[in-house]
């Protein structure tokens, strides 16, 4: 039995419905958005830049909390508020056709990153 706002998918895996979803306060972020969608130096792609950095260090820092190097994830648990705060950045810049950019989440080499 499921109580209300709750319904079981096909391979019975229950997940939380919900009907009413105000989206006003959710900025337009432009759908897949790439490096190669700005040109290099400009402010939107200089961000997106930086979050891929630190993104990428948070994926290197979570995988060597879990493999033998628990006092990492200290540091990583810091990676994640910076994170949070460069993709929030993102979208409160405007970009084209009344959008705002994002974080593109692309892989940066290890001798890249700061």
């Amino acid at each position: 039995m499921l109580l209300g706002g709750h319904r079981a998918d096909a391979g019975g895996l229950v997940r939380r419905v919900v009907d009413d979803v105000n989206l006003t306060g959710v900025p337009p972020m432009r759908r897949n958005p790439r490096l190669s969608d700005h040109e290099p130096g400009s402010a939107i792609r200089a961000a997106q830049e930086e979050f891929n950095r630190t993104y990428c260090t948070l994926l290197s820092r979570l995988e060597q909390a879990f493999n033998g190097s628990p006092k990492q994830l200290g540091a990583a648990t810091g990676t994640m508020y910076a994170l949070k705060g460069q993709a929030q950045a993102l979208m409160r810049m405007p970009d084209e056709d009344g959008t705002t950019a994002g974080p593109t989440f692309e892989y940066v080499a290890p001798e890249l990153r700061r």
